[in-house]
């Protein structure tokens, strides 16, 4: 998998580079120079007599456009040098490279101010790096936005200037670039949020670094989920099985006016692979159920007409979780107290895994009844609800969805689908962030396909943590392959379930 950094764990590869491999700052900052200025002349080579402006903040960023400059010199191109700070805030490893510059007589001005340079073909963004804290100052804002309006090709240097590094938050505004070069490895926040757009085309430098698995760094392990490992999951089924051995999911989801999402649950488990599935229903809806779940089985259970689940149904739930390979609570459920209060049972009960997602995560807002509950557990919070789950205001979390969902996994110890953008996987130390999908999952019922794909590949053998990374794959994968169809705002979560198979048998035919 590839490896993604948070800020921190940039920093401590650095030092770690400069500390026991005894690689000076210097060094890196010049390596890093050099690959900027390699991508830069790639960029610019059907240019006649290129033109390339450099703008340099103080710090390390700036030293690496300044160390650029320099060898983009050398190689005789025309260049225009904008040091964002005067010369006497220059310091450290940068003031190194900005005195060769000045040395050898580049053309440099100073300030925030729009440059005085027209018409350059190539705009190298070094002016903020990764250790930036929004918002930006306010005298960065209008060359940023010159920076944004020129008809120039854009590269930035390690990030966008004004993206955070660790979020994928901009406050109040960021470079637009066509092309970053990152160094040793992209950092999460180039995924997250706006980040990936923002970014453009990204290109990963070795600047020197060690390899990544034969050090140590602090934090979580941060990873990009990769299509090979689809291939070796999704083999294909022995030859010998039978739908008993295929795995038999157990859902209970739905109430009345919602009885779609438990449709849309039972089918994506079918169409992932499930053998068998048994769709509890209360009785008043059952023919509902009946009506759309034709090779599923459903079990009606007596309601008296409410529409929604109770604690009177738990012993006959109860019962089928010991002939059920893994349960699925929540879609569509409601938010009955008497509902909640049935949840809550069925989590401390079980000893199968559970996939617990929408209405379902209620009974564990701010922790409630998670220390009785001994089950294997997958939870799958968009982001509205992992605010309910951490007790925080919708807006915080919306705005920095990794902080939370750290902060939630330091109490839960089972795995959890952490519906952002993009989506991502926590378990134990590790988090993995997906690779497929696109903004058209944002519609009703394509949560609900998602558990019943998760639940489905659990009920099939594979572990938790796998059947997660793999759902989520696949879940995107889908509507990646609709998209040509169906278009963002077209797609439904019901087209996702007749094109799941055409993707996964793309991986099992191998």
């Amino acid at each position: 998998m590839t490896r993604l950094l948070t800020k921190e764990q940039a920093r401590q590869l650095d030092q770690i580079s400069i500390n026991d491999l005894n690689i000076s700052g210097i060094q890196l900052m010049e390596n890093a120079g050099k690959k900027i200025a390699e991508l830069a002349r790639e960029l610019i080579s059907k240019i006649h007599h290129p033109s390339i402006l450099i703008i340099c903040g103080k710090g390390n960023n700036g030293g690496d456009g300044f160390a650029a400059a320099l060898q983009l010199y050398e190689w005789g191109y025309q260049i225009y040098i904008q040091a964002i700070s005067d010369a006497q805030n220059i310091v450290g490893d940068s003031l190194h490279f900005y005195q060769q510059c000045e040395q050898k007589e580049l053309f440099i001005t100073y300030g925030s101010d729009v440059p005085p340079i027209e018409n350059q073909d190539l705009i190298i963004d070094a002016v903020l790096g990764t250790g930036i804290r929004l918002p930006i100052r306010s005298e960065l804002i209008p060359i940023i936005e010159w920076i944004n309006q020129v008809n120039s090709i854009v590269l930035s240097v390690d990030v966008p200037s004004g993206l955070d590094a660790d979020t994928g938050q901009t406050d109040p505004t960021v470079v637009k670039a066509d092309y970053t070069i990152t160094m040793g490895h992209e950092k999460i926040g180039m995924v997250f949020g706006d980040g990936k757009p923002l970014c453009g085309i990204v290109v990963t430098a070795d600047i020197g670094f060690p390899a990544i698995n034969d050090i140590q760094l602090s934090g979580r392990e941060w990873t990009l989920f990769k299509e090979d490992i689809a291939y070796k999951l999704l083999t294909s089924p022995n030859r010998n099985t039978y739908k008993h051995r295929q795995g038999k999911v157990l859902i209970v989801a739905g109430s009345k006016g919602m009885t779609g999402a438990a449709i849309l649950s039972t089918m994506a488990a079918m169409r992932t692979g499930a053998g068998l599935t048994i769709t509890c229903t209360p009785s008043s809806l059952n023919t509902v159920y009946e009506k759309h779940i034709l090779e599923g089985m459903t079990l009606p259970l007596d309601d008296d007409g409410k529409g929604y689940f109770s604690l009177n149904h738990f012993e006959g739930i109860k019962e089928k979780m010991d002939w059920a390979d893994v349960v699925i609570i929540g879609p569509g459920l409601g938010s009955h107290e008497e509902t909640v209060q049935l949840v809550s049972q069925l989590l401390k009960f079980s000893k199968i895994p559970i996939i617990l997602d929408a209405d379902g995560l209620r009974c564990i807002y701010n922790n409630a009844s998670l220390s009785e509950i001994k089950c294997p557990l997958i939870i799958t919070p968009h982001l509205g609800e992992l605010s309910y789950l951490v007790n925080k205001d919708s807006s915080l979390v919306q705005n920095a969805p990794m902080v939370y969902a750290e902060e939630w996994m330091k109490t839960f110890s089972g795995i959890a689908v952490v519906k952002s953008v993009p989506a991502t996987v926590f378990h134990k130390n590790k988090a993995i962030m997906n690779t497929s999908g696109h903004s058209g999952l944002a519609s009703a019922g394509t949560g609900d396909v998602l558990c019943g794909i998760v639940g489905s590949f659990v009920a099939q053998g594979l572990s938790l943590k796998d059947a997660a990374q793999l759902g989520v794959f696949i879940h995107g994968k889908t509507a990646d392959s609709l998209l040509s169809k169906k278009g963002y705002r077209g797609l439904l979560a019901s087209d996702l379930l007749d094109e799941i198979p055409n993707i996964i048998k793309v991986y099992e035919s191998v």
